[in-house]
């Protein structure tokens, strides 16, 4: 098969990562911007010896689930990949894409996955976003599946208080190399993240109300305008989210992600509550008011001491900073029920190991990676656990990534 080889296809499915997939002289062939059911034609530009990637050329039978993209940067930029999908099939895909993960790595015959959690208005619903800075200044994201800034004139996934402050900024700052604009949707506040070349701090002109900081290449905020924090509203709490915290992109999806652990985490008052990369604390402090106590273990400093700052008032709360794998055999208590919600290259082995330790009744595993997701769910289950059912919730709609809550019950 020669790099320049023209292909016909038939695309069966959908693969993690955005692409559809066809076959072609036994190999697996990936072709984003298709679509499984869809006959295309395409060009192989990348080879392996088991697979090869294709930029498609013509839509030769259209899926019924095609629908033209309202960006217009889309066929430039990389930040979505799904536009071209009408948004019901999206959701159906994910649902799919998880099922098949759970499948090929976890080795589990038939997953308990449920129909994806979507949006009534799936646009508009990006709180924060990080954009690259080109010479002539402009704001821009990646082309797909390269490191290429493409500047864009708008992007219709920030929210709409985002979207007032990117219309308005003028950048003309040679060092400067990122911008995050972040938003608290049930607040108001509205916070400009600058990052430069040498941590210098650039002139700045507001005349609308919000936060400018500087983020410090150790990830300390230093504030220019106004405060290095914001606050947003979750399950009726008010949070502090620092500039170089993570927190969930997507507020309204957030609830749902929040009530999805409440409701697997099924907390007694007697039980002491695991919150393992918990973050700002968002779902330790809710999983305290039904709690004896909850111990939220986050690495990150910027988010660990945000989370004490909220959970100030909470007497049975504590927030201990450091790695899981570290903190976790070190912890004196008994834990009952753990809510783990790790970044997207899943749970470390030692602290698996040190969790399924500690032998909590009920795992609630918060996943932003289907692979990952499914790796880390076949050593629980090789550990004593059941998977009772996963729960795609889609947190970044037009996009190929996949949020899921899971819950794991111990066997014994």
């Amino acid at each position: 098969m020669s790099n320049d080889k023209q292909v016909r296809l038939h695309l069966d499915d959908m693969a993690y990562g955005g692409a559809a997939v066809g076959r072609h002289e036994g190999k697996a062939i990936f072709v984003p911007g298709g679509i499984a059911g869809e006959e295309v034609l395409a060009e192989i530009v990348a080879e392996r010896p088991r697979y090869a990637r294709a930029r498609l050329l013509e839509v030769i039978a259209p899926s019924p689930d095609r629908v033209a993209p309202p960006c217009e940067s889309y066929e430039r930029c990389g930040g979505c990949q799904w536009q071209h999908i009408a948004y019901e099939a999206q959701l159906r895909f994910k649902r799919e894409i998880v099922r098949g993960q759970l499948e090929r790595i976890g080795k589990i015959g038939a997953p308990p996955v449920l129909p994806t959690i979507g949006m009534e208005n799936p646009w508009a619903y990006r709180n924060n976003m990080q954009f690259a800075v080109d010479d002539e200044g402009h704001l821009c994201l990646m082309a797909a599946g390269t490191e290429r800034p493409v500047a864009i004139g708008s992007c219709r996934l920030l929210c709409p208080e985002l979207t007032e402050v990117f219309d308005e900024l003028e950048l003309d700052y040679p060092g400067l190399e990122r911008v995050s604009l972040r938003a608290g949707r049930r607040t108001g506040e509205q916070m400009l993240v600058l990052e430069t070349a040498e941590g210098e701090a650039p002139e700045l002109e507001v005349d609308r109300p919000l936060s400018c900081i500087l983020l410090l290449p150790d990830g300390t905020g230093v504030s220019l305008i106004g405060s290095t924090h914001l606050h947003e509203e979750v399950g009726g709490k008010r949070l502090r989210v620092s500039a170089g915290s993570f927190f969930q992109v997507n507020t309204e999806q957030a609830q749902q992600l929040l009530r999805l652990v409440l409701e697997y985490a099924a907390v007694q008052p007697s039980d002491t509550v695991l919150d393992a990369y918990g973050g700002v604390g968002t779902f330790g402090l809710h999983l305290a008011e039904h709690a004896a106590q909850a111990i939220i273990v986050e690495a990150n400093a910027s988010a660990a001491a945000d989370a004490r700052e909220n959970a100030s008032q909470a007497g049975n709360v504590r927030v201990i900073e450091g790695e899981v794998e570290d903190v976790l055999p070190t912890l004196p208590e008994a834990i009952d029920v753990a809510v783990i919600d790790p970044p997207r290259a899943g749970v470390a082995p030692r602290a698996l190991q040190a969790l399924t330790a500690k032998h909590p009744r009920r795992i609630v595993y918060v996943s932003c990676d289907p692979g990952t997701l499914a790796r880390d769910v076949r050593t629980l289950l090789d550990r004593g656990y059941r998977l009772e059912t996963v729960q795609p919730v889609d947190m970044f709609p037009q996009t190929h990534h996949i949020e899921t809550v899971s819950l794991l019950v111990s066997d014994q």
